[in-house]
């Protein structure tokens, strides 16, 4: 098998920074792990990756927190060690969190759900009255962000600027770079900038927002993701956790969230 400790990207990665007040600090591309290492530094209260950050040995594909996020209608790719390495050349997150300081709080987000969920928002305030699991599910689905990921080396050009106005709705994004690339690399920078924010938009809500405006899903030992949330998908994802757990599917442990990241609101 592979090495799994071959990191490096083959593109540019994006690193971004959301500051107390809920602005954009600024977004820095990055060509090599050590560099977003080093970009990241020492002070940050929350790191988000959109990447594995922990892989148990025995996974089959699904984390406890992938068996959890399908259930919510979430998307989330099968994560195996040897796929990481088919597909990413590595563990990449894992990686990058070893790369930090060991007191950093490092955990993993994603980026589709974080705009998905801000879209969503626009017709459901905070304070809108709960739709309850079935009428929630039927609507939820019918949700469906700008597509702006590449696609054969390029990215989809008309999806970048929409995905990038749906974000602007959890943060000021005043300080968004100009590009520095032309032609399809800047659209390929400006994919990966989507993405940055994005889970700086988590890590935000997670320390200032309200206990039910984010969730915290899986355990230390098998994989944590941090999302955006309201108290429709919360209550989705409880339900489901409770059942998994009950079929013996999930092993996830009632874990308090607030100890540094944010007040308590996990499974």
């Amino acid at each position: 098998m592979p090495d799994m400790t071959r990191v490096d990207p083959p593109g540019r990665s994006a690193v971004a920074e959301i500051g107390p007040t809920g602005d954009l600090l600024g977004v820095q591309m990055c060509n090599s792990n050590a560099e977003i290492a080093a970009t990241v530094g020492a002070s940050p209260a929350l790191v988000v990756i959109d990447a594995p950050v922990m892989i148990p040995p025995d996974t089959n594909g699904r984390r406890d927190m992938e068996h959890v996020l399908a259930w919510l209608d979430i998307p989330a790719f099968p994560v195996t060690p040897a796929r990481m390495v088919t597909v990413h050349g590595g563990a990449r997150g894992a990686i990058l969190a070893a790369l930090l300081p060991p007191a950093q709080i490092v955990v993993e987000g994603i980026p589709d759900q974080v705009i998905r969920q801000l879209l969503w928002e626009r017709d459901h305030e905070p304070g809108s009255a709960p739709l309850g699991l079935a009428a929630y599910r039927a609507a939820w689905l019918d949700v469906r962000p700008p597509a702006f990921r590449p696609r054969g080396g390029r990215a989809r050009n008309d999806g970048l600027i929409p995905a990038r106005m749906i974000l602007a709705d959890g943060a000021d994004l005043s300080a968004w770079p100009e590009p520095e690339r032309t032609g399809d690399l800047a659209a390929l920078d400006e994919a990966a900038a989507i993405d940055a924010p994005a889970c700086a938009v988590t890590a935000y809500r997670c320390l200032h927002g309200d206990g039910d405006r984010w969730a915290r899903i899986g355990s230390n030992d098998r994989g944590v993701v941090i999302i955006p949330a309201d108290p429709d998908l919360s209550a989705r994802a409880e339900v489901n956790i409770a059942r998994l757990t009950d079929e013996g599917t999930i092993a996830i442990p009632l874990e308090v969230a607030g100890r540094a990241v944010g007040p308590p609101q996990s499974w």
